[in-house]
């Protein structure tokens, strides 16, 4: 992988696949692990980030996907890189606790459990019902956020 040699990743695709296109993390995520098999560290986190924090500091890299509500159109796909790139206030990661994302972040940097480079992909969600099926705007951008993550990891 590009520029990977001695490095270990971690891709944590975060959402429920039951609430429409909260799913775009876990979508990704599973799409991912196919690709890279054994050689990235892929998980889906549905609920809680809580015990994913206490080891995420462990990895030179993470790799973080989740679904976005804002104001911008369905689809729109946001890279953030955490300590570069500024987190808007007008995104709010979706969640259904009352913690969500970038508190669950802060929370780690707080404890100094931040890895060495944290990336997060937020994709705007457009809806977030139980039940409801991923959007076609969401879908695709599940595949351009697929086809820039493969490219940035060199798979």
């Amino acid at each position: 992988m590009k520029g990977s040699k001695g490095k270990n990743f971690l891709i944590v695709g975060v959402g429920n696949p039951f609430r429409g296109d909260d799913s775009v993390g876990i979508l990704v995520a599973r799409f991912l692990k196919r690709c890279f098999g054994e050689r990235v560290k892929i998980i889906g986190v549905g609920f809680s980030l809580d015990e994913l924090i206490q080891t995420w500091g462990n990895y030179d890299l993470v790799i973080l996907i989740d679904a976005v509500k804002s104001k911008e159109s369905p689809g729109k796909i946001y890279r953030l890189k955490f300590g570069v790139d500024e987190i808007s206030a007008r995104l709010e990661f979706f969640s259904t606790h009352s913690i969500g994302l970038i508190e669950h972040i802060e929370i780690a940097k707080a404890l100094g459990k931040l890895p060495r480079e944290l990336i997060i992909y937020g994709i705007v969600g457009k809806d977030f019902d139980i039940g409801g099926a991923i959007s076609r705007e969401a879908r695709a951008s599940c595949k351009e956020v697929i086809k820039q993550i493969l490219s940035e990891l060199g798979g």
